[in-house]
């Protein structure tokens, strides 16, 4: 089994976990736990992922799960058909999200045959027990707990019930809007939370803007453009750890 993991910093690894992928590409940081299921021709998993335990991830297409996601124990992610999953998604514990729909009898006329493409955008939550059609989920959306999605979902809307219906009118979105100014106030408590933990802040900077020349033992963190200077120094590794999973920061291209 080709894979290209094993330069990649803070994997780790449980116990009794199946691969039989062709191609398993790992991010750094990431964790799959015990009992957990992978196949398909090729799989990627973005960095500081988790996934939990008793997960099946994958099917007869690719499957790719971007960074700084949550996929909760007992969870199936089926890629019959191609499935996209972005940055920062949480797929709450037994959560079943389907590319097809395939068992009756064709030859003797059964209607009910598909497979299609399913997309989930960043920043989705769907919240636990969610099942989940083939659809596209919007950046941003929600789904509640146990909804049954068949339809797709608009961005940064909240969706519950069976079939699941946009209440979004009736509680709210999922995010709001947050000055750079509170984004720095509020990392920065982090930040001396972590310090508090006994670890080194001082090769860790905050910044609204990127700085015109940075230390290069520094990484920085950018609330505004919600990304940072990727070291993969332990000091940093530390910190997303620390952050994960209530906030989410991605590497800074070029940076």
């Amino acid at each position: 089994m080709p894979h290209t993991f094993d330069d990649k910093k803070a994997v780790r690894i449980g116990k009794n976990v199946r691969i039989e992928a062709d191609r398993l590409v790992l991010g750094d940081g990431v964790k799959i736990c015990d009992n957990v299921s992978i196949e398909g021709p090729e799989v990627h998993i973005g960095d500081y992922s988790l996934i939990r335990e008793n997960t099946q991830l994958g099917g007869n297409s690719p499957l790719s799960i971007g960074m700084c996601c949550w996929i909760g124990q007992g969870v199936i992610v089926d890629s019959t058909e191609r499935s996209t999953i972005g940055n920062g998604v949480g797929i709450g514990a037994h959560s079943q999200l389907w590319t097809h729909m395939r068992f009756g009898d064709t030859l003797q006329g059964c209607n009910w045959d598909s497979q299609t493409e399913m997309r989930i955008d960043d920043d989705v939550w769907l919240v636990g027990h969610c099942l989940v059609s083939p659809i596209h989920a919007g950046e941003r959306s929600m789904a509640m707990l146990g909804s049954v999605v068949t339809r797709d979902m608009k961005p940064n809307h909240i969706y519950a019930g069976v079939p699941a219906a946009d209440v979004t009118d009736r509680l709210g979105t999922q995010y709001r809007d947050v000055s750079a100014d509170d984004k720095a106030a509020a990392l920065e408590r982090e930040l001396a939370s972590f310090g508090k933990k006994g670890n080194d802040t001082s090769r860790i900077k905050i910044v609204k803007e990127w700085p015109s020349s940075m230390d290069k033992n520094v990484s920085y963190f950018n609330v505004s453009t919600r990304e940072y200077t990727k070291r993969l120094s332990d000091t940093e590794i530390a910190f997303m750890l620390h952050l994960l999973v209530k906030i989410k920061f991605y590497p800074a291209l070029g940076r």
